[in-house]
């Protein structure tokens, strides 16, 4: 006796005709499903026409049909539910009602197959009806998750309560302890707790609000304030067992300074300084977020320099040679400062260890600086960070 997998390969084929069938009559799909979808308090006289209802209808119920006929899942073949679901929640339509409306293609293409079957087909359909249900399943997650996504996303970015108390956080009246643990209770966070602070470009603040959102789908916690100029972005830092942060991941990618992790809420501000310090020496397109102990010579550089023309005053020597000789040699300069050896500096470069030499001390007779000095190596790595 054959075995059920036995039989559903057997009747695959009949049952991908039977599927092309119902794309050969998607337009008929679509005027069931609207007749259907009008008994949804969401979508009668709602904020979604009915034109954008039938548009909708069709590339759900085409995509759907898709996903069947080649075994896939409506997300591996396209961004459409994704984008149903953003749609929706900015059209207001309430979350149940979009689920609802989402799970009628099932009984839409169902209940068509069935009419159109001949009775030998009834079994190839009690087959393959867990296949169809599937399909219509992820899709209407796929489209929910986005929903809650995009809705989480319009709260965080409206100046709410919590921003408020963002703000006054970050504000001179921040500080004091009575203000601290005030707003530790209107955030929901333990005023004493470790926290991580990452300062960021304006320009990824749709980063930020986005990780913001999908955290918020996953009970995590992740603070994001707009400044002038800036985007700062703190969270409960610090997991059991040493487990990174999931900010940290939803956050990869974008370029920011980043503290790590500060003691109690009170010291947030002056870590987003530090971080925001951090922030401004970054490259052009350099990602990632960097910490203090990796960016030390270039925050400590741009203090002096915007302070004390540091940089200018030292390195002034160098602009007595040409270019080509003077990028030579700095970048020898910075290999040694990066190997503290001769040879391995030499190795580095494909040069003799002797020209390595020759060219440390021509640095030093332009700048004054001999890099073979520890203190005097220190202010050489800065002025050239």
């Amino acid at each position: 006796m054959k075995d059920l997998a036995d039989r559903r390969r057997e009747s695959l084929p009949r049952w991908r005709e039977l599927v092309s069938a119902m794309t050969d009559e998607v337009d008929a799909l679509v005027e069931t499903f609207l007749g259907r979808v009008e008994d949804i308090p969401g979508y009668r006289a709602g904020p979604v026409s009915e034109e954008q209802l039938q548009e909708s209808a069709h590339s759900s119920l085409a995509l759907i049909l898709s996903a069947v006929a080649t075994d896939s899942t409506t997300t591996q073949l396209s961004s459409l539910p994704g984008e149903l679901g953003r749609l929706r929640a900015r059209q207001g339509v309430p979350g149940e009602d979009l689920v609802a409306a989402v799970q009628l293609d099932f009984g839409v293409i169902w209940s068509a197959m069935l009419a159109r079957a001949r009775d030998s087909d009834m079994a190839v359909l009690a087959l393959h009806v867990e296949n169809l249900w599937s399909v219509v399943d992820d899709y209407a997650r796929a489209v929910q998750q986005s929903y809650l996504e995009e809705r989480a996303l319009m709260a965080a970015a409206t100046r709410d309560e919590q921003l408020t108390y963002l703000a006054e956080l970050l504000g001179p009246a921040g500080r004091s302890p009575r203000n601290v643990r005030n707003i530790a209770r209107a955030l929901g966070v333990d005023a004493d707790a470790t926290f991580s602070v990452v300062v960021a470009d304006a320009a990824a603040s749709h980063h930020a609000y986005r990780a913001a959102a999908q955290l918020t789908t996953l009970g995590e916690q992740l603070f994001v304030l707009n400044q002038p100029g800036r985007v700062v972005v703190m969270w409960p830092a610090s997991r059991p067992g040493g487990r990174p942060d999931p900010q940290l991941r939803q956050l990869q990618g974008m370029a920011g300074g980043l503290v790590p992790e500060v003691a109690g809420l009170g010291a947030v501000p002056g870590a987003a300084a530090t971080a925001f310090e951090i922030c401004r020496t970054l490259r052009p397109g350099e990602n990632g977020l960097v910490t203090l102990a990796q960016a030390w010579t270039r925050v400590t550089k741009s203090r002096l320099d915007e302070r004390h023309g540091f940089s200018d005053v030292l390195l002034a020597g160098l602009g007595a040679v040409p270019e080509p000789e003077r990028e030579v040699i700095v970048e020898t300069v910075r290999a040694y400062l990066a190997t503290g050896s001769l040879s391995a500096s030499a190795e580095r470069l494909y040069c003799h260890r002797n020209t390595v030499l020759n060219r440390l001390g021509r640095f030093q007779k332009l700048t004054g600086l001999d890099v073979t000095v520890p203190d005097q190596a220190a202010v050489a790595l800065v002025a050239l960070a």
